[in-house]
């Protein structure tokens, strides 16, 4: 099977989840690759930018069975193992981060049930306070176990679709970086609607498209498991016709990880928080029905654009560092440059600036 029949079975095009736009509508950004190891491996990918809302996303799609067999056979697969204490570690800024941002916009949580979507090894789940029924949901079998066996997190193996959960199970029900991994986001959070009490919560965490003029390589910004990406509109938009009226939301600022002559400035992009409280019982065609908002008309467009004009900016200077002496010698430089300036671009370092930045004032 040659490469765009592969595609053709296993991609689908799509109307705008926010507006039901179609195709017509859908402004062609970025055309790139599948770079995951697996059975989509190397297919083309299609970016697009709704031009009536803003909502960008894949179009074509891969279809829900190719999406399943990935997260369950192939998400994983070249992960490391990894203890209780590390997974912890790595994970500590949401302790610091997010957890206390939640808490403040929410009556004393005590006694709840709680259910994290996307839970991976259940490490959210775990800085809550005991007394909560904390439970998880994973459709990588091999995460799910290591949840439940290994990290001592209550965990469900399945699509979150098919979830079984009966109707206003939930107080809480929250997604770390998963709201972006959907097919059909509308349909996810409809049925986070059904499985939440009248008046229970969802919390949302996802990467904030409109920082993504910051970020170099921006065609990398863009792969498989992320099938949509938002702005603090078009989230906000979804939220409401599902039925959640909007508690609190931020967006975490971008901090700059490198800048000096050698890597022009880069950024790690900035985030999105969303607090929502479930107002009433929506089934998805009410949903559809409900009018869709979202950016301005092309402000999505306009903002990626110029994150490419700047990619291209920086073109000749990435070719340079491809011939071996020349990028081994920056890379030497580079490094012995943050040994003396005590400069580090981990992660966790990101997470510590972008703290300090909310402290003292950033965005809420």
């Amino acid at each position: 099977m040659n490469s765009n029949a592969a595609a053709n079975s296993l991609f689908q095009p799509i109307q705008c989840a926010n507006c039901d736009a179609g195709a017509e509508q859908h402004r062609l950004l970025i055309e790139t690759q599948v770079t995951h190891r697996g059975h989509l491996h190397g297919l083309p990918l299609r970016v697009v930018v709704c031009d009536r809302c803003g909502l960008t996303f894949l179009d074509p799609q891969p279809t829900p069975a190719a999406l399943q067999r990935f997260y369950e056979r192939e998400y994983y697969a070249d992960a490391k193992p990894i203890s209780a204490e590390a997974r912890m570690q790595e994970k500590d800024w949401q302790r610091t981060i997010l957890l206390p941002w939640v808490l403040a916009h929410l009556p004393p949580v005590k006694n709840w049930s709680i259910l994290d979507i996307g839970c991976g090894y259940g490490e959210w789940l775990r800085h809550f306070d005991r007394s909560n029924r904390l439970l998880g949901i994973e459709q990588s079998e091999s995460a799910a176990r290591a949840a439940n066996e290994r990290f001592g997190v209550e965990v469900r193996q399945c699509d979150f679709l098919a979830n079984g959960y009966e109707a206003g199970r939930f107080d809480l029900v929250t997604g770390l970086a998963i709201i972006e991994h959907f097919s059909d986001p509308l349909a996810a959070l409809v049925q986070v609607n059904r499985i939440t009490r009248t008046g229970g919560f969802i919390y949302l965490q996802t990467p904030d498209l409109h920082a993504l003029v910051l970020r170099k390589g921006v065609p990398r910004y863009f792969k498989l498991v992320h099938t949509y990406y938002y702005t603090l509109a078009t989230l906000k938009s979804l939220l409401r016709k599902a039925g959640f009226e909007i508690v609190a939301a931020r967006q975490r600022p971008a901090v700059l990880s490198t800048s000096d002559a050698l890597r022009p400035g880069n950024y790690w992009a900035g985030e999105l928080d969303v607090l929502g409280r479930k107002t009433a019982d929506v089934s998805l065609a009410e949903a559809h029905a409900h009018p869709g908002t979202g950016d301005a008309p092309g402000e999505s467009a306009a903002l990626l654009a110029a994150a490419q004009a700047r990619d291209e900016r920086y073109a000749r200077l990435t070719a340079l560092y491809r011939v071996p002496v020349i990028g081994r010698l920056a890379n030497h430089l580079v490094r012995a440059g943050y040994k003396l300036t005590g400069r580090s671009t981990k992660r966790v370092d990101f997470h510590t600036v972008q703290l300090e930045a909310l402290t003292a004032g950033g965005k809420k």
